[in-house]
C-alpha cells in the first residue's frame, strides 16, 4: 500500500479545447459540477490546455467524469512556461502517453476515472499551460467533468487505521398513518474519513494548516487513498468538500494529529 495523495486544485484561468461538441465548454472541466461536462468531436483524439495564469508547480492529475472511457484510451501531458506560450511547438516537458483509465475496473456509477503522476526524478519545471491529449477515441468522443490538476501534500506518513469508508444517502424512508411506507429515492454520495496519527511538525505548518485554511468546509479536495496500480484503482478516488472540524492537534513537542471527513460528488 502507498500513501494516499492528496491534492488540493489549482485553480484555473482559462482552458481551451482542440474542439468540442456543440454545447460543451472546455472551461466546464474547471468547475465543481459533475454533472456538467466537457466533450468532444467524433475524432481519433483530443486535447484540452490549461492555462494555470502563472507559471505553477504540478506533479499530479486527476480527471473524473470521463464517461465512455475504455481501455485502448491514453492520456499524455505536456506543460509549457510561460516563455514558450501555449502552442506547444516546443513543450518545455513532455510525457509518454500513458493509459488513460487509472485500473479495469469501473466504479459503480461507470464514469471512468484517469490519474497521471510526475515520473520519479523526471518531475515538471513549473509551468503555466498544461496540455492533455486524450487519445485512442477510435471515432468515438472523449468526455471529461472535472480536471484536478496540483500538488500532492507529500506527508511522509500515511493514514491510520481504521479509516471508515461510507454512504450519504441523499432519499428518505417514511411511514404514513397507516403504516404505508413512504419512499423517497436520492443520489447515494460516498463518504470518506482520514485521521493522520504521527504528523510531524514542519509538515503541519508548511503544508497542512495552508490547506485547510484554504479550503475550509467549502471548497473541493481531491484523494487517493492508495496509488498503488491496482485493477481496483478508480474506486480509490474521492472528490468533495469536507465537513465537521478540521483542526490539528498538537500533541507532542514534534507530533501533531489531524485529519478530515469529506463527502466525494463521484
Amino acid at each position: 500500500m502507498s500513501n494516499a495523495l492528496i491534492v488540493p486544485p489549482v485553480a484555473f484561468a482559462t482552458v481551451t479545447a482542440s474542439g468540442s461538441a456543440p454545447g460543451h465548454d472546455p472551461a466546464d472541466v474547471g468547475n465543481d459540477y459533475m454533472g456538467v461536462v466537457w466533450k468532444s468531436p467524433a475524432g481519433s483524439s483530443a486535447s484540452l490546455t490549461v492555462d494555470l495564469g502563472t507559471d505553477t508547480s504540478c506533479d499530479t492529475a486527476f480527471l473524473f467524469g470521463c464517461d465512455g472511457a475504455t481501455p485502448a484510451m491514453t492520456l499524455k501531458v505536456e506543460a509549457s512556461t510561460d516563455a514558450a506560450g501555449s502552442s506547444f511547438a516546443a513543450p518545455s516537458w513532455s510525457g509518454a502517453a500513458l493509459p488513460f483509465l487509472a485500473g479495469s475496473e469501473m466504479p459503480v456509477n461507470g464514469r471512468g476515472v484517469a490519474l497521471w503522476q510526475a515520473p520519479d526524478g523526471a518531475a515538471p519545471p513549473p509551468a503555466r499551460y498544461w496540455r492533455f491529449t486524450i487519445g485512442g477515441l477510435a471515432g468515438g468522443q472523449a468526455v471529461v467533468a472535472r480536471i484536478v490538476l496540483g500538488r500532492n501534500l507529500g506527508l511522509e506518513r500515511n493514514f491510520g487505521f481504521g479509516a471508515p469508508f461510507g454512504v450519504k444517502d441523499l432519499g428518505s424512508v417514511d411511514w404514513n398513518r397507516m403504516g404505508v411506507m413512504l419512499r423517497k429515492r436520492g443520489r447515494k454520495l460516498r463518504t470518506l474519513g482520514l485521521t493522520y496519527k504521527a504528523l510531524h511538525r514542519d509538515e503541519v505548518e508548511a503544508a497542512w494548516l495552508p490547506m485547510i485554511e484554504t479550503i475550509g468546509n467549502t471548497e473541493m479536495l481531491a484523494i487517493l487513498t492508495d496509488p498503488a496500480a491496482d485493477a481496483m484503482r478508480q474506486r480509490r478516488f474521492y472528490f468533495g468538500p469536507c465537513f465537521g472540524d478540521l483542526s490539528a492537534i498538537w500533541q507532542r513537542a514534534d507530533g501533531f494529529t489531524a485529519g478530515f471527513n469529506l463527502v466525494s460528488v463521484i
